[in-house]
């Protein structure tokens, strides 16, 4: 596999309820799921209001034959949660130089919005987040995961 492109949800605190929802009525498996707390311990910068412990950090479930990714927050900061931001692409590999080539491919179109450079964080050695001439969000991230 070279890349995929995958489905995120953004739920704006509604994470735990989906994943339930998608589990119980469409079968999904949870492949990889990090809640608040659990990026907490990860992370000592990452903080989060009281009471959002078991808020989704980031999960990736597996419905059918395919991926979709859920979390909390949208990916757009330059924006307010709504329902139009409430979703983008992610595409993710292994391999560091293919995204990095996404990435920068992508950036040099001058309608093309770097809403997170592309750097190493805490979960990847590579994530990046721009918004396309047509308003999409797409993350690019080199993931270390076989989901």
């Amino acid at each position: 596999m070279s890349f995929e492109v995958i489905p995120f949800l953004s739920l704006n605190g509604h994470g735990v309820e989906a994943i339930s929802f998608y589990e119980q009525y469409l079968g999904a498996k949870i492949l990889f799921k990090k809640s608040y707390k659990e990026m907490k311990d990860m992370d000592p910068q990452f903080n989060y209001e009281e009471g959002q412990d078991d808020y989704i950090a980031h999960s990736v479930l597996q419905i059918g034959a395919n991926k979709i990714m859920i979390a909390e927050e949208e990916m757009d900061l330059t924006r307010p949660w709504q329902l139009s931001n409430s979703s983008s692409l992610c595409i993710q590999s292994k391999d560091f130089s293919r995204i990095e080539t996404i990435y920068h491919a992508l950036i040099k179109h001058n309608q093309v919005h770097i809403l997170t450079p592309f750097e190493k964080n805490v979960f990847s050695p590579g994530y990046g987040i721009i918004r396309d001439p047509f308003g999409m969000i797409i993350q690019l991230t080199v993931t270390k995961h076989d989901f």
